[in-house]
């Protein structure tokens, strides 16, 4: 068990290094700077509303810009290091399918967590420099935000397996994402028809993951979540176990 952990946790640290040295990850995070400071434009138009849509605007920008990174680096993990010859040289060595695998997922989830915490410094210090304090429930809705691209992550590990290319599983996955923030509307559809539409309807929405569960940007009021926080534990739980298992299922049959 130690052997396997230690595994994981060098080849997660090795991939994270990666992640952080890629270019991609700096040509983002400059990209959300500029995007968070233009903000500014949006927020002197609001006049008494200037802090609620720096807030609100800066964390939608971190929101899209992680997502964009987390989907291209999760659809290009795999595919990268098989093109690059590199996971033939790991495999080799005594490391374990399971072990390789989930060292590659959880450099995925460092890498979006230190996108999201880079670009946090960013927003805060501009509503800093604008007179504004940090937002009530700020760093939940970072947070939330965070378990969102979780489980897309997640999602996008397990399609980049079966899918033909890096644009097809960002496009399977970004409609997933698109998916899970109309899950109230697909419920309200599902009660309203019947017989077959209902049944494909209702056979879909076990595969599209709910994150309204997850959207709390609403930082004006301090509503509790939509859910209690161990149902959403558990729910996030599944959806990172799942996909992980799925993976780890069509990995076993690759020959490397």
């Amino acid at each position: 068990m130690t052997e396997y952990l230690s595994s994981v946790r060098n080849i997660a640290a090795h991939s994270l290094t990666e992640n952080y040295r890629n270019r991609f990850f700096a040509l983002f995070v400059v990209f959300a700077g500029v995007l968070i400071y233009a903000s500014l434009l949006a927020g002197v138009m609001a006049v008494d509303e200037e802090a609620r849509v720096i807030a609100d605007l800066g964390l939608a920008l971190m929101e899209l810009i992680t997502l964009a990174y987390s989907l291209l680096a999760a659809a290009s993990s795999i595919s990268r290091e098989v093109e690059t010859k590199t996971i033939y040289l790991v495999l080799s060595r005594p490391v374990p399918r399971p072990a390789y695998l989930a060292g590659r997922a959880a450099a995925l989830y460092g890498a979006s967590a230190l996108m999201l915490a880079v670009m946090a410094l960013i927003h805060l210090s501009l509503l800093y420099f604008r007179g504004f304090g940090v937002p009530a429930l700020y760093a939940q809705a970072v947070f939330f935000i965070w378990c969102k691209l979780l489980i897309i992550t997640s999602a996008a590990f397990f399609v980049s397996f079966f899918s033909t290319s890096v644009v097809s599983t960002v496009t399977i996955s970004a409609t997933l994402w698109t998916l899970g923030h109309f899950t109230a509307e697909a419920k309200f559809l599902l009660t309203r028809t019947s017989g077959a539409p209902a049944a494909v309807l209702g056979a879909a929405s076990w595969f599209i993951p709910n994150l309204q569960l997850f959207n709390a940007r609403d930082l004006g009021a301090a509503a509790p979540p939509p859910a209690g926080p161990w149902f959403m534990a558990a729910y996030l739980a599944v959806w990172l176990a799942v996909p992980y298992l799925f993976s780890l299922l069509m990995f076993r049959k690759k020959e490397f």
